[in-house]
């Protein structure tokens, strides 16, 4: 799974995390997984593109056709999930818990992200990309 600092990064060629992202999406890519995005993650970059005009949106439009092969939603057991990561840590955002417990409920093999706090939320299940 991709998560939106990942994704922001990839689609941004000035980004500081860019270089580091694609690096590790073409690792993945090289051992032939399918990225998903939480429907959280795709809200969140909507609400960036839409800010941005037009071109974003196509951009963003592109980027899902190309390269996000499911848009996950938030069932029951997700929140429930989510519901229990923010209550072991109330300086856990809600669209984190979210996009974490969506991760672990459909077995994702990792969660890519630049976000320093997932690690400790979810070890094990997260790869941080920190730019170089």
């Amino acid at each position: 799974m991709l998560d939106t600092n990942v994704i922001s990064g990839l689609l941004d060629p000035d980004d500081a995390l860019h270089r580091d992202a694609l690096d590790a999406v073409r690792r993945w890519e090289g051992r032939a997984a399918s990225f998903a995005v939480s429907v959280i993650t795709w809200s969140e970059l909507r609400v960036g593109a839409l800010r941005r005009g037009a071109e974003a949106e196509k951009a963003l439009d592109r980027f899902r056709a190309a390269a996000i092969d499911r848009v996950l939603p938030v069932d029951e057991p997700t929140a429930d999930g989510a519901a229990r990561l923010r209550a072991g840590d109330l300086t856990l955002r809600m669209p984190d818990a979210l996009i974490i417990a969506t991760a672990r409920e459909v077995g994702a093999d990792a969660l890519l992200t630049a976000d320093r706090k997932f690690p400790g939320v979810a070890p094990g299940l997260v790869e941080l990309i920190r730019p170089s």
